[in-house]
Formats: C-alpha cells, structure tokens, sequence
C-alpha cells in the first residue's frame, strides 16, 4: 500500500535509523573471531539470513528520495506534488515505486531498480517492470543507478514502444 511523504526530511531520517539499525548488526556479526571454515560459513549464512533484505530494500528507500530530490529540482520545479511511495517495495502490482499528485491526479508514476547489471533474472524482471510501468498513469520515470541498466532500459524501452524516460541518478 502507498504511503504519502508527508515529510522529505522525515522519509531521509527513517532511511538513516534503518541503516544504523543495519550496519549495527553487520558489525555484530562480523566480531566473531573465524577459526574454521564452518565458522566463517556460519557467519555469512547469518549475514545473509538475517540482512539480505534490508541490504536492498534500504538501497531501494534511499533511491526513491533521490528520485524525488531529482524530480522537485529538474522536471516538476515549483509544483505542489504530493509524493506517495512503497518504500519496502511490498505494493500490489498495479502500485509503482513512486507516484506523485497534483489537485488528486497522478501526474507522476516512477520505478526504481538499484541493481547494477541487467543480468540473468534482472534483465526480465526489468522488461516486466517496463511493461507494468508504461500501464500506469502520469508521466512515467524509470530511475537507475548505473549507466549499463539505462542503456539497457532505454533499449527495452524503445524495442517496446514505451513512453517511459530513464534516469541515472
């Protein structure tokens, strides 16, 4: 379910508690002397367990803020938009990442990836998210990270026909 951003500050100061939250535990984690591999490998196994999670979706919150910074001070300057988000990315299917109103219409409908590399799974899954997005109403972003996944949107995006424009922020 979207949650609105009642506060830019606010959103960035949940992002820094959960990541002290996160790099705490890391560093928790990490203090246990290895003298074995099945240690070191009982090590890693929690890491992963306990923090895999919040290792992307804190990414993924971070990213949205970012998307927003962008937007208010490139393409929306001096709008009353009213940001709503799924920062943990457990909307519905219909849901994108980011939406933003003026006057209740969506004016703005936006998807964040904060992976790397277009490969294997992720390279379909963003042909999936592409085609989910260019569904939704308002003008539609699809923010990125690295330059190697907004080449590679940008070619699903034109091979499709999608009226989606890529950012790498």
């Amino acid at each position: 379910m979207m949650k609105k951003i009642t506060s830019l500050s606010e959103a960035q100061n949940k992002v820094l508690r959960d990541l002290r939250v996160c790099i705490k535990r890391i560093h928790d984690l990490t203090q246990a002397h290895v003298e074995t591999v099945k240690e070191g490998i009982a090590i890693i196994r929690a890491i992963r367990t306990e923090l895999y999670e919040d290792l992307n979706q804190i990414q993924h919150e971070e990213m949205i803020l970012r998307a927003i910074d962008y937007l208010q001070k490139k393409e929306v300057r001096g709008s009353k938009i009213e940001w709503n988000w799924n920062p943990r990315q457990t909307g519905s299917g219909d849901e994108p990442d980011l939406v933003g109103r003026e006057n209740d219409c969506i004016v703005i409908s936006a998807e964040i990836t904060t992976s790397e590399k277009p490969v294997g799974v992720l390279d379909k899954r963003m042909k999936a998210t592409l085609d989910k997005l260019n569904k939704m109403k308002g003008r539609k972003y699809y923010f990125v990270r690295t330059s190697i996944m907004e080449n590679r949107a940008l070619t699903k995006i034109e091979k499709s026909k999608h009226s989606i424009e890529v950012r790498k922020i």
